[in-house]
């Protein structure tokens, strides 16, 4: 007797899904373990080196942290009020760590680093020309000193007589539209007569793309909503925006793709069988989806939202097997059930043994996306095939199902027309050469492009309002900027001061519109030190500051300023970071790696050429440029060649299986229906102008899978071409109805995968059938 029809598994088998379900459940309680993050989908040791690793972490929290709000009406009183409303409100949500608008700076706390700074942080330029002109410097204050109007520092005369305090506020605030309101305490950005509010709210260290908020997006939308009654404008910008829509739109999918799936398979099934028992099937269905959820979490820590999409169209696949043996049962007037599951099983084994192959090869691909899928759906096709083997049967142990007539009548006249068609292309052989043609045309227009803004669905309005508020602020965050390793501060600066000359020639020949580097906040060591010999020299001489002494100024007073300048201790760069005023540069140093060099990053924006930066990079110089859409693109070409190759291989090892089981003839025969259905894919694919992604890669994995259990179970000649003729169409439209609806989906990964997979299926059901002799109607 067969260990399948042995009560004790089939109770073992029940306390094992228990199991899994509460230790799922349990898991799931503790921690969230639905994943949105876009990165995750890619490889984690795509950087070579720790500050590169470190340097690609910091751009992606400083992209997708923060969300950048801008307020406008007719109304600036109108305004100041809904920025300050708006303010409280996402502060008090708790979704935010910092939400930043009205500046109420520590005056105290700004004036000691203003001081501590003087040496540190003001320009070259600015430096030289007050060591140039002494007497110009000093008598500017005498100035300051009698007209009211004149721009005041915040340090009092006697901390500031060459008027340094002004030039760091300046130099604290990058070039650009945007500035500090002194009167109302918020920053503005003016345009076209019309005035901006910029507010900047930062999440969790560890949300973002990462672990976007759930309660982010209601949030948003909420806030959207009480402006537009205000008449007040509001832009958004923040890659956590897209991945809050992506997971919002990601489980709505999955929710309805999942329902409107099953709900159409069902509807069939009942319309085929007119037998409330073929219910019974979405037991196997539910098992799978189980096992393939928990194995993922439990090797993975957490299953990503497109694995969960994905995940439910397997919905149809995990029918196959409990199909085939159904329906050996529409011809057989006195069904045994256990006979027709050893029959149906063994078949079924073979391909099964050659699916799983297919998906192990998976595991080598350096995608985790790729990854969490093949083990996903390895761990479902498993979980309901052995539902399916040692519990099913005991739920149609009394009654046989039967076929709708009218159906097995259309199924038998679709067989038909397919072997005739099979004749006449094996006698004319044009349309054999024909179809040949075809195929080889579309091969040949196959657009392989990928690229990973492919992968998912970016939101029009989100797109929309970034690029009108990265024009209005003039920054427009790129995911291509350079990474410097140094040995010591100064030589850290040397080498962004050295870059940031070219990189000053590309601005002004139109390639960039900017950049962000540490020098342009802070001055080496040596240079410091030489200012301290420039004060040395203005100390010697009384007649640079006699315009201050007209005044009544006592020349002791200056004397005591430049004295104290004089001795200020030299800022080393991360002595200089640590303030407020330096809030701009403070994520470009990346400090101290493990191999003790320091190492820094410079930020680009508005890069319309990246040839042009590319030879700017000196790996010998450790001057590292990155081009993350550049390197993930190649990785992407990589990673479909390689799947590519996994996939020749799967077919060597199952021509292997095949010939073993079937002999060369038969087994190549065999091979020929899932290889063939590939390519017949691959040229609709060029035909209809769809590019083939890593997505429609995996679905072609897919089909080779189905194509092959199809061929196989057509070739058992222990049942009747009726019976194997109803199993292959019943499997493969419940397959192609839940494939076919992913091809509707929002997110262009997913669609592409689902494309891939009903039209392969739809191929693979043709040629699968054309393998059967005519079938006559014995019903």
């Amino acid at each position: 007797m067969p260990f399948y029809r042995k009560r004790i598994w089939t109770w073992l088998y029940l306390l094992l899904i228990l199991c899994v379900a509460i230790s799922l459940l349990c898991s799931w309680l503790q921690k969230n373990r639905l994943d949105t993050d876009l990165i995750s989908l890619l490889p984690s040791n795509g950087q070579n080196t720790q500050a590169q690793q470190l340097a690609a972490k910091r751009m992606n929290q400083r992209m997708n942290r923060d969300i950048v709000i801008l307020l406008s009406s007719d109304s600036a009183d109108k305004t100041i009020s809904a920025a300050q409303m708006l303010q409280k409100k996402w502060q008090a949500s708790g979704i935010f760590q910092t939400v930043t608008g009205k500046i109420e700076p520590d005056v105290e706390a700004l004036k000691a680093t203003m001081q501590r700074l003087q040496l540190a942080v003001v320009s070259e330029n600015s430096w030289r020309h007050i060591i140039n002109d002494p007497k110009s410097a000093f008598a500017q204050q005498a100035q300051v000193l009698v007209n009211p109007f004149a721009e005041r520092s915040i340090l009092s005369p006697d901390q500031d007589w060459l008027g340094l305090g002004n030039i760091i506020m300046h130099q604290a605030s990058p070039d650009g539209p945007i500035f500090y309101n002194v009167q109302t305490g918020w920053l503005n950005i003016e345009e076209n007569g019309k005035t901006w509010i910029l507010l900047r709210a930062r999440l969790p260290e560890k949300s973002g793309l990462i672990s976007v908020p759930d309660k982010l997006l209601p949030l948003v939308q909420a806030t959207q909503a009480s402006m537009a009654q205000k008449n007040v404008q509001i832009l958004m910008a923040g890659g956590a925006l897209f991945a809050a829509e992506n997971k919002s739109s990601g489980e709505r999918e999955s929710q309805y793709m999942s329902i409107l799936g099953m709900g159409l398979t069902f509807l069939l099934l009942l319309m085929i069988f007119r037998s409330l028992r073929i219910l019974f099937l979405v037991l196997p269905m539910a098992v799978g989806i189980l096992f393939g959820v928990a194995a993922t979490v439990s090797i993975f820590g957490k299953i990503h939202i497109l694995t969960l999409v994905v995940g439910t169209s397997l919905l149809g696949i995990l029918l196959d097997f409990p199909l085939h043996w159904l329906a050996s049962g529409v011809i057989q007037q006195h069904w045994q059930r256990w006979q027709a599951l050893h029959i149906a099983g063994k078949a079924f084994l073979l391909s099964l043994v050659i699916t799983l192959l297919g998906y192990a090869a998976l595991l080598i691909t350096p995608l985790p996306i790729l990854q969490q899928t093949a083990i996903f759906s390895a761990a479902a096709l498993i979980g309901a095939f052995l539902f399916s083997l040692l519990c099913l049967p005991l739920l149609f142990s009394r009654t046989q199902e039967k076929i709708q007539p009218r159906f097995l009548q259309v199924m038998l006249s679709l067989g038909n027309a397919i072997t005739s068609y099979r004749l006449f292309v094996v006698q004319k052989k044009w349309p054999l050469l024909l179809g040949f043609i075809l195929l080889g045309v579309g091969l040949l227009n196959l657009n392989t492009q990928d690229d990973i803004r492919q992968w998912v669905n970016l939101s029009p309005q989100w797109l929309s309002q970034a690029q009108k508020v990265g024009e209005l602020t003039q920054t427009a965050p790129s995911a291509q900027y350079f990474v410097i390793q140094a040995n010591n501060d100064d030589e850290l600066l040397a080498k962004n001061q050295a870059l940031g000359q070219e990189l000053q020639k590309l601005v002004l020949h139109k390639q960039l519109s900017g950049f962000q580097s540490l020098n342009q906040w802070v001055m080496p060591t040596a240079i410091q030190k030489q200012r301290k010999s420039d004060v040395e020299r203005l100390l010697k001489n009384s007649d640079n500051w006699q315009d201050l002494v007209y005044l009544g100024i006592d020349e002791n007073n200056i004397r005591n300023y430049l004295t104290n300048l004089k001795q200020l201790p030299v800022q080393s760069i991360s002595q200089s970071l640590n303030n407020d005023l330096a809030t701009a540069w403070q994520d470009l140093y990346l400090g101290k790696m493990e191999n003790g060099e320091i190492a820094s990053i410079i930020s680009l924006s508005g890069v319309r050429q990246t040839a042009a930066l590319q030879k700017l990079a000196d790996k010998n110089n450790k001057i590292y440029f990155v081009n993350n859409l550049q390197a993930l693109n190649q990785l992407f070409t990589h990673t479909r060649n390689q799947a590519i190759f996994l996939k020749l291989a799967s077919y060597v090892l199952a021509i292997l299986l095949l010939v073993y089981a079937f002999g060369w003839r038969k087994g190549l025969l065999l091979l020929a229906v899932p290889v063939l259905s590939s390519l017949s894919c691959l040229a609709v694919f060029a035909f209809v102008g769809w590019s083939l992604s890593l997505f429609a890669i995996f679905g072609l994995f897919l089909v080779t899978a189905i194509g092959m259990d199809y061929a196989i179970y057509v070739s058992t000649e222990q049942m009747a071409v009726a019976e194997r003729l109803a199993g292959v169409l019943l499997a493969a439209i419940t397959t192609m109805i839940s494939f076919a609806i992913l091809g509707f989906s929002a997110t262009p990964a997913i669609a592409s995968f689902g494309r891939s997979v009903a039209i392969g299926v739809f191929f693979s059901m043709i040629l699968a059938l054309s393998l059967l002799p005519r079938a006559k109607n014995k019903g």
